[in-house]
Parts: C-alpha cells; sequence; structure tokens
C-alpha cells in the first residue's frame, strides 16, 4: 500500500484536508465522498465539501454544508471549529448576493477569532469584509479592510492572505482610476502567488494586472497575461477567474477594434456566469456585453444588456451599481 493511501485508511478526512489546503478541490470532494455516512457528515467533513465546492463554484452547495458544520460545531461546542464554518458560510452568501447576511458571518468570525486570538482568522475575516464593502461600492472601507488585511497577514507569515488582499487592493485602485497604484498592487500579489508555486492563484493574480495593463493603454501585454491567466484558470477548474477572462478579453478586443470578437467574447462569459449562478460576475460580464453591444450601435439590446446588468447587481447586493447600470440604460432609450 502506497504512503498516500494508508494515510487516507488511517484519516481519510486529514487527506482530504491536505488536498483542500494543495488546491486539488476536485479530488478532495472525492476523496471525502468516498467516506462513512457518519463520517461524511460529521462538521470536519462537512466544512472541508464547503471549502472545495466553494472553489469549484458551487456556490449553493457550499454554503448548505457549511451551515450544516456550524451546527454541528455548536452542537460539540466547537468554538474553533464554530469560528472557521461561519467564515465559510459567510462566503458562499457572498457569492450568491445575501451581502447583509455574510457581513453579519464575518463579524461574528472575527469576534470569536479576537477573543482566542486567532490573528491569521482576523485577517481573513477583515479581508471578506473588506470585499462586502467593494460588492456594495464603498471603496474606501474596502481599502481600509484590505490594508488591515494585508498587515495582519504579514504579522502570521501567511503568504496566501498577503498575495488575496493585496489582489483586492489593486482591483479598488483599478476602479477608481488609480492605474499605478493598481498595478503595484497586482504585482505584489503576482509576487506571492509565485513564491507560494500555487498556479491557481497565479492565473487571478495574472488576470488582475492585465486588466490595469489594458486600461494603461498596453493592450499587447493585456492579452498576453490574460490569455495566460485563462489557461491557468482552465487548467485548475477556477471557473470564476475563466469567466472574468472572457470578460477582459472583450474589453481588450473592443479597444483593439475588434468588435466581433468583443461580442463573442462577452456572450460566452454571460452564459457561463449564469450557469456558476454567481450575480456579480453575471452582472459585470453584462455591462461588458452591454459596452459591446454600444459600440456596435445595436442600443435596444444594449439597453436590455443593462437593465439585465442592473438586475444582477442588485441580485448581488450591489445597489448603487444597479442604479448606474439604470442610468447608462435609460441614456441609450
Amino acid at each position: 500500500m502506497s504512503d498516500r493511501r494508508r494515510a487516507f485508511a488511517d484519516d481519510p478526512i486529514r487527506t482530504a484536508r491536505y488536498a483542500v489546503s494543495a488546491g486539488r478541490f476536485r479530488e478532495a470532494l472525492a476523496l471525502l465522498a468516498a467516506l462513512s455516512d457518519e463520517m461524511r457528515s460529521s462538521p470536519e467533513s462537512l466544512l472541508l465539501t464547503a471549502m472545495a465546492s466553494w472553489r469549484l463554484g458551487e456556490f449553493r452547495a457550499s454554503h448548505q454544508s457549511a451551515q450544516q458544520a456550524l451546527t454541528g460545531f455548536r452542537s460539540r461546542g466547537d468554538v474553533d471549529g464554530e469560528m472557521r464554518a461561519y467564515n465559510v458560510a459567510a462566503a458562499g452568501l457572498v457569492a450568491i448576493g445575501r451581502l447583509e447576511e455574510a457581513r453579519d458571518g464575518f463579524e461574528r468570525a472575527k469576534l470569536l477569532a479576537d477573543r482566542f486570538g486567532d490573528t491569521l482568522m482576523v485577517a481573513r475575516c477583515a479581508n471578506n469584509i473588506g470585499n462586502v464593502a467593494y460588492y456594495r461600492g464603498d471603496l474606501a472601507e474596502a481599502l481600509r479592510q484590505y490594508g488591515h488585511a494585508v498587515s495582519l497577514f504579514d504579522r502570521v507569515g501567511s503568504v496566501r492572505g498577503v498575495a488575496e488582499a493585496w489582489h483586492n487592493t489593486g482591483v479598488v485602485w483599478r476602479e477608481q482610476g488609480e492605474f499605478d497604484a493598481a498595478g503595484e498592487a497586482a504585482d505584489r500579489a503576482i509576487d506571492a502567488a509565485e513564491q507560494l508555486g500555487d498556479f491557481r492563484m497565479l492565473g487571478w493574480t495574472l488576470g488582475g494586472r492585465a486588466e490595469t495593463d489594458a486600461l494603461q493603454g498596453d493592450l499587447r501585454l493585456g492579452r498576453a497575461r490574460t490569455a495566460r491567466a485563462l489557461e491557468l484558470a482552465r487548467e485548475h477548474e477556477d471557473r470564476l477567474t475563466e469567466i472574468d477572462c472572457k470578460r477582459v478579453l472583450s474589453r481588450i478586443a473592443v479597444a483593439e477594434g475588434n468588435l466581433s470578437e468583443g461580442l463573442n467574447l462577452a456572450r460566452s462569459a454571460v452564459h457561463e456566469a449564469g450557469e456558476v449562478g454567481n450575480p456579480w460576475m453575471l452582472a459585470k460580464s453584462q455591462q461588458q456585453l452591454a459596452t459591446v453591444l454600444a459600440a456596435l450601435r445595436s442600443c435596444d439590446q444594449a439597453v436590455d444588456a443593462y437593465t439585465a446588468a442592473a438586475a444582477a447587481f442588485e441580485w448581488a447586493g450591489a445597489d448603487g451599481r444597479a442604479e448606474t447600470m439604470r442610468v447608462l440604460a435609460k441614456r441609450l432609450s
């Protein structure tokens, strides 16, 4: 018997936990599915299922498993498990557009982490609370939370956390038009991903840098980086990054004057975002589709796409952004 099989026989949940930490999410789900009914319904197993499911874009299933894990940890009086389950369950809520509930979940996890001196979990919660603020359009609060997260991740030596927080910081700076700052933040995220040797993470950090490249006018570099990010996303089953890369490539194609390519890519992104059921990605993809249709002078279709983007942003809990889409639709009517 190989060492790996022996480890699974001795402690299959430990083996699944290792697969999740190593980014082998499909393998982790297969390991967990092979457990006995009793082991599969344990809080730890359910939490690992939730974590792997989220990474594979199965957000509703992730939230459901995390909620079940939360109930189980509570019944055992396992406060550490409860804290972790709150955080994962809230991440599922963000992905399906229930931002108010998600923030409450992150705050509860953070309160427990503060109480028990778990600096790493405090950092994760700060980063996640920053995400909620970003989706709501409160960019100043998002930057404040991301900055706090970076400081804490640095303190505990979490390179992964540093990469996530810097990537998120770059997204906010880019949205504010601060492209130099956005590029520097994205480069920090890429450096951390490369230091870890995490190619899945490298995919979405490269994608973020590529969009900034394009907005700075370097379409050639932006396209090359996005193509590499898309390749990595497909290789590692990162559906959200795959969709976002198509949105960015559509944006680049339009800037290059290739509206036909831009239209096809935007439509593909919208279709796949609808399949995944992530309202934020659907909204962003619909917004890009509307932009392409407007450039093609297909005003009625562009109005429909902006209206669909508004509905998706509203579903995502981003009411301010939804109103911006409605204004753009009205201008074309």
